[in-house]
């Protein structure tokens, strides 16, 4: 037998209030008691209700689905920040659509106009960079819309780390380690994100007097993953004059210099020391264990979410907020102490 569809009428019958109240319930459009948001809430999970997400689209222009575009969605950062946007945006009552562009700008241009297409309610976008084109077709879908992972954003709500403190901080652990010829891996060209955390290497070795050579500087592609972590070992390990650490972008990149040396024979932290950033939870399984910088990405999906629901909601209508996630560093094994460097 076919089961019968049970509608906002039956609820609100049973429940002993309006259809009126019901929606609201339903839509979080109004106020409604507490006694009575209880009763309704009861009703609900009494008759199993699930409510008709193209329907009320239809009527209310809503669809109760956000879009969550990320670069790499196999970074354990992004792919933690993807579950945990899912889980906080289903208690609300929304559904979340996932793009991976892969880091590549015409994937992310092509995943907003899909965004169009399909129609949604919000945008969160994370991603390493936000170019002039990104910034204004964000803007032509009249969504709203918060960045994540981005500094140097003016139009959107935006949660982000200062990418500068982060290698910053391992640089300057390694200098207190004793180390010298610090080597950087994880710079795209033309990426603000990146662009600040090579910057923060170059910070802690001008704060400490030391040089900073060309080649110690490894340039990758556009996604900071580990198989450019792993060419970048090979290219280190190749210098007739080598680092004795390397301060990684990422902790992806970290991973893939440790890839490298094991197939090189190079003992970490004994011949070489590296660093990384994210504390991924590969950071801590990993041998040796990886010294990083925390990068909680649970943190940045809570808070972008509270952001975006305060638009959706109508709760917030001011100017563009900024929100920066903490960072500190994690002293793990992978630095070795040099006393007469």
């Amino acid at each position: 037998m076919k089961k019968q569809t049970v509608t906002i009428r039956d609820i609100a019958k049973k429940a002993e209030v309006s259809v009126a109240t019901v929606s609201r319930y339903l839509n979080e459009s109004g106020y409604v008691e507490d006694e009575k948001r209880k009763r309704i809430a009861a009703i609900i999970e009494e008759l199993d209700y699930r409510p008709n997400r193209l329907a009320q689209g239809l009527k209310s222009k809503a669809t109760k689905n956000i879009v969550l575009i990320v670069p790499d969605i196999q970074n354990p950062f992004y792919s933690t920040m993807a579950v945990t946007a899912q889980q906080q945006m289903m208690k609300k009552g929304y559904t979340v659509t996932l793009f991976n562009t892969s880091g590549d700008h015409k994937m992310e241009m092509e995943s907003i106009r899909t965004v169009q297409n399909i129609g949604a309610d919000g945008i969160i976008f994370a991603a390493v960079s936000m170019n002039p084109d990104i910034e204004e077709a964000l803007k032509k879908t009249s969504l709203p819309v918060v960045a994540v992972n981005i500094s140097e954003v003016g139009c959107f709500d935006t949660v982000y780390g200062d990418a500068g403190t982060s290698t910053y901080l391992t640089t300057k652990y390694m200098i207190e380690m004793g180390h010298k010829k610090i080597a950087f891996a994880g710079s795209v060209i033309g990426n603000a994100n990146t662009r600040n955390r090579k910057n923060g290497y170059i910070s802690a070795m001008k704060e400490a007097g030391l040089q900073i050579r060309e080649e110690y500087i490894f340039e990758m592609g556009q996604i900071l993953n580990s198989d450019a972590g792993i060419k970048s070992g090979y290219y280190f390990s190749a210098l007739q004059d080598k680092p004795t650490a390397i301060c990684c972008s990422n902790d992806l990149i970290a991973l893939g210099v440790y890839r490298a040396f094991y197939q090189l024979g190079i003992a970490i932290p004994d011949q070489m020391s590296v660093t990384g950033v994210d504390d991924i939870m590969y950071a801590d399984l990993c041998s040796p264990r990886l010294t990083t910088i925390t990068n909680d990405s649970e943190a940045y999906a809570r808070v972008a979410i509270e952001a975006l629901l305060d638009h959706l909601q109508g709760n917030y209508q001011g100017e563009v907020r900024e929100y920066e996630i903490d960072r500190k560093l994690v002293i793990r094994d992978s630095v070795r102490e040099l006393r007469d460097a």
